[in-house]
């Protein structure tokens, strides 16, 4: 089984090159935004973070793709930041994005909070792309 998963892993393999670091050099400490594409908006400061269980959308940014409160759908959870304090969310709501030639349905949690970047996608969406993100080469990769 072990030389199974080996032949894949080889097959599949993903790598970040040498000479692929940021113009900053690899001695930085950024975390790692992309832009993407929604309908024939560009949103640019989303936030590609691992360490995130959930996709979040803040409400401002939902706001100025043209979007309303009938669009969201009921579902408040309970959300703990990185600060540990913790805010009910407002719902749900799905976005079609863009991110090169691929198109993603993503579900994001509404959250009425300033933030620094105008989505946040966490490990949900990581997984689903199958996407390997490098914050030390601020590159994304996918399979």
């Amino acid at each position: 089984m072990a030389n199974i998963g080996g032949q894949v892993l080889e097959s599949h393999k993903i790598i970040f090159h040498e000479d692929e670091p940021p113009p900053e050099g690899l001695n930085h400490n950024l975390a790692l935004h992309i832009m993407v594409q929604f309908e024939d908006k560009f949103i640019a400061i989303v936030l590609i973070d691992g360490g995130s269980s959930l996709n979040i959308c803040p409400l401002d940014t939902l706001k100025r793709l043209g979007k309303g409160f009938h669009e969201i759908r009921a579902r408040s959870i309970n959300v703990k930041a990185f600060d540990g304090s913790q805010r009910a969310t407002i719902g749900e709501i799905n976005l079609c994005l863009q991110m090169g030639p691929t198109w993603f349905d993503v579900e994001f949690q509404v959250l009425d909070i300033s933030a620094s970047y105008n989505l946040l996608l966490g490990r949900p969406w990581i997984y689903v792309a199958e996407a390997v993100a490098s914050t030390l080469h601020q590159a994304m990769k996918f399979e």
